[in-house]
């Protein structure tokens, strides 16, 4: 069981679950108190996390009744709580472009990386330049196989199977990324200033605050994943594709997940979704970085050149490196919705 899992098992035990049924005895549960008890949570927390109460609870008196503690599960027959699907806010080119240059030298690359590779946080707190989820500049391809866990400190195996992947690296990545590693001094491609992962409360404090500076739309970290795949989506991939980029476990997982966008958004055919975002072409976006830009948007924000990025490494070596945590070990976590499929 990945370590994530299991601590979202020993957060739902200690905070829906023990408080309702703890002082109960197993032979005294009826489908009527299970589903007082879901008609209660749901005014205190989201659907969501009551129906994982829920399917946790069935779990454990499954388990009752295999080691014959009850003859018959009494949540078997209760059903999960509709959640209504919530229709991810995306950005439009224009304001991915004036997100980026509203970035200050520091912040960007993460941005960036995210935006044009759709990468879960995780997955960007676990970049190594030399083992885990490293940049293959021969390959021109990101091979993504572990995620951090920032509560439990550790690295493990991403979201799912799917997930460990090759993801391909647009040429504005591709620089930004050659860029960080030519004055790397630290595993990490993005970390604190003490060499660790970026925390996600401090990269959540910059992203805020270059949303209100770049005067988008305000959308979730997470939700730069889905730009990204509506980015694909726009310059014509077949979704066969799209899913292995994104990680999905199947083609049809990603059709049903952004077949709306498949039907309404105009297609306009690129080999590389920067040409979307920079209509220059790629050129312009790289130029984002070796020569600087302005937007009128953010008149008076200046953008740097890359030679002035520094890499948030120090040249001691992080507690993940010093605990031997260079390879897939547990977990996979961070402020992007945990739970969430995509």
């Amino acid at each position: 069981m990945r370590q994530s899992t299991l601590g979202t098992y020993r957060w739902l035990l200690d905070f829906p679950l023990l408080p309702a049924f703890g002082s109960r005895t197993l032979t005294t549960l009826t489908p009527k108190d299970i589903e007082g008890y879901l008609a209660q949570k749901i005014q205190q927390v989201a659907r969501k996390t009551a129906n994982h109460g829920l399917v946790l609870l069935k779990e454990i008196l499954d388990a009752a009744v295999d080691w014959g503690r009850i003859t018959a599960n009494p949540a078997k027959r209760i059903r999960k709580i509709a959640v209504p699907r919530r229709e991810a806010t995306l950005w439009t080119t224009a304001e991915i472009q004036k997100f980026l240059i509203a970035a200050d030298e520091t912040w960007r690359p993460i941005f960036l990386t995210a935006v044009f590779t759709g990468l879960r946080l995780g997955e960007l707190q676990a970049m190594g330049w030399r083992t885990q989820n490293r940049p293959n500049f021969a390959t021109n391809k990101i091979e993504v196989t572990c995620s951090y866990n920032d509560r439990t400190r550790r690295l493990g195996p991403p979201k799912s199977e799917r997930s460990v992947r090759t993801v391909d690296m647009a040429p504005s990545v591709r620089q930004t990324l050659l860029a960080l590693q030519k004055s790397a001094t630290g595993p990490l491609v993005f970390s604190s200033e003490k060499g660790g992962p970026v925390p996600p409360s401090v990269l959540a404090r910059a992203y805020h605050a270059t949303m209100k500076r770049a005067q988008v739309s305000r959308i979730r970290f997470h939700d730069l994943r889905h730009t990204y795949a509506s980015l694909l989506i726009a310059a014509g991939k077949h979704p066969k594709y799209i899913s292995a980029q994104m990680g999905h476990h199947s083609a049809a997982f990603t059709l049903d997940t952004y077949g709306h966008l498949m039907d309404r958004m105009p297609v306009r055919p690129v080999e590389w979704i920067d040409d979307l975002v920079f209509p220059e072409g790629a050129v312009a976006a790289l130029n984002l970085h070796l020569q600087g830009a302005l937007s009128a948007a953010t008149a008076g924000h200046a953008v740097q050149r890359p030679e002035r990025l520094k890499p948030r490494i120090d040249a001691a070596s992080s507690d993940l490196v010093q605990s031997g945590a260079a390879g897939c070990m547990v977990g996979g976590a961070g402020f992007e919705p945990a739970t969430s499929s995509v």
